[in-house]
């Protein structure tokens, strides 16, 4: 059952199970060494098939429901009897007509186990107080041994800088300052 409802006409039901290894390879040594991280989710394929236009039709309707609605189901099924399965997705639907199969419509439903997640941690008004002063006495050691003066150098005069440009800028100066006496009649024009 898939929360309230039974897929019509099964044929095969089959679980999958994996623990989760890592595998380190260690120089010298002949083999692996390999460190559980705990069991996988827990996978349910359900194959079946249908034979009629009607049936299928009922049939997509409920699977594409709870499909699309990507959320958590209870799952109960005989071959997952003894493991810890309650929620699961539906992770993937598979369907298949052929023409050598007049009226037959076979199709694939994989199922995973949902596990919820854990709530995050609630933050606190406190969080990183105790760090405080530690932070402080770090930040003012830090400024105290950086020396910022010689980091940055000799920094030229800005006067200097700009002494090279100042002859051009005197000319721009006056080029534009005609521009405006020019302009005058448009600004009478327009009543400005």
């Amino acid at each position: 059952m898939i929360d309230s409802w039974q897929p019509p006409s099964i044929e095969s039901v089959r679980s999958f199970e994996e623990r989760r290894l890592a595998v380190l390879p260690v120089a010298g040594l002949s083999g692996d060494l390999h460190q559980d991280l705990g069991r996988g989710a827990l996978a349910v394929e359900i194959i079946g098939s249908l034979s009629s236009d009607e049936a299928r039709d009922e049939f997509l309707k409920n699977v594409r429901e709870k499909f699309l609605a990507g959320t958590p189901v209870p799952f109960v099924a005989d071959i997952v009897k003894e493991s810890k399965l309650e929620n699961v997705l539906i992770e993937s639907l598979e369907f298949l007509e052929a023409a050598a199969l007049t009226d037959t419509f076979r199709y694939r439903i994989v199922l995973r186990e949902y596990t919820e997640p854990p709530e995050p941690p609630a933050l606190s008004a406190e969080l990183g107080l105790e760090l405080d002063g530690a932070l402080d006495l770090a930040a003012e050691l830090g400024l105290d041994l950086l020396d910022l003066p010689a980091l940055i150098g000799s920094v030229p005069d800005v006067g200097q800088i700009l002494e090279p440009l100042q002859p051009a800028a005197e000319n721009l100066k006056r080029a534009v300052g005609g521009a405006t006496a020019a302009l005058d009649p448009l600004k009478a024009l327009f009543g400005g």
